[in-house]
Formats: structure tokens, C-alpha cells, sequence
């Protein structure tokens, strides 16, 4: 019977520490590079810091922000977003208000890896390997 009681509760302090994993905080400056493929142009790829992202506010699993892209040609392209962590704490959701949608991974603390992709025309699907700087 003491065996029985100790698996209960065994399992009541795995529960309970598995369902309240802090939510990682992801506010603050990220940069990195991108590699893709786009409709009309083929495969591209980036330079270190082509790719700057700064989450502005986080309440809980839900954040919003800005992200820079700096093209080959030197010109900028800005753009806000939002998003949500998911359940795992791990994996991210995101909405970019001008075009497209990433699915990305956190992979630690400091680095974020984000799954780009468009339909439509001109559409594009890229990877973007990101590091936070703040």
C-alpha cells in the first residue's frame, strides 16, 4: 500500500511541475540571417545580421513586435507582428501583419530558429536563425 501512495504522488509533483514550466521571455533585440527561396528570384541567402527582430511586450504566452529585413540591395523592409508560444514552451506562432506567417523553435535561451512562408504571388519560405543581442 506505501508503494501505491508513493506512485500517487510521484505523479501529482511530476503534474504539477510539468503544467507550471515558466514561459520563456522572449522580449528584447534578435538578430541573424536567413536562407530561402522566392517566386521569381530562386534561392537566397543572407548575410549575419540581415534579419532583426524586436519583441516589444510579452503578457504570458502572447507577444507582439517589429521585425527589419535587409535585402541584397541594401534596402530595409519593416513590418510588426504577433504571436503566441505553445503549450510546450518551445514552439512559436507567428502572424506578420504585412505578409506571411513563421512557425519557429526555441532552441535556448539566446537562439531562435523561425520557419518563413507566403503563398500568393510572390510568395517565399525561408529560414531564419536568430540570436538575441538584448
Amino acid at each position: 500500500m506505501k508503494k501505491f501512495w508513493f506512485f500517487v504522488l510521484l505523479v501529482v509533483f511530476l503534474t504539477t511541475t510539468i503544467c507550471t514550466a515558466e514561459v520563456p521571455s522572449l522580449v528584447g533585440k534578435w538578430t541573424g540571417s536567413w536562407s530561402g527561396y522566392d517566386d521569381g528570384k530562386g534561392f537566397t541567402k543572407s548575410e549575419n545580421g540581415s534579419i532583426n527582430l524586436i519583441f516589444l511586450a510579452q503578457e504570458g504566452r502572447i507577444f507582439a513586435g517589429n521585425l527589419t529585413v535587409k535585402l541584397e540591395n541594401e534596402t530595409e523592409i519593416g513590418q510588426d507582428f504577433a504571436g503566441v508560444i505553445g503549450l510546450d514552451n518551445k514552439t512559436l506562432y507567428i502572424a506578420e501583419f504585412g505578409k506571411g506567417y513563421s512557425l519557429g523553435t526555441i532552441v535556448s535561451d539566446g537562439e531562435i530558429e523561425l520557419i518563413y512562408l507566403a503563398d500568393g504571388k510572390n510568395g517565399s519560405a525561408a529560414i531564419d536563425n536568430l540570436y538575441r543581442i538584448e
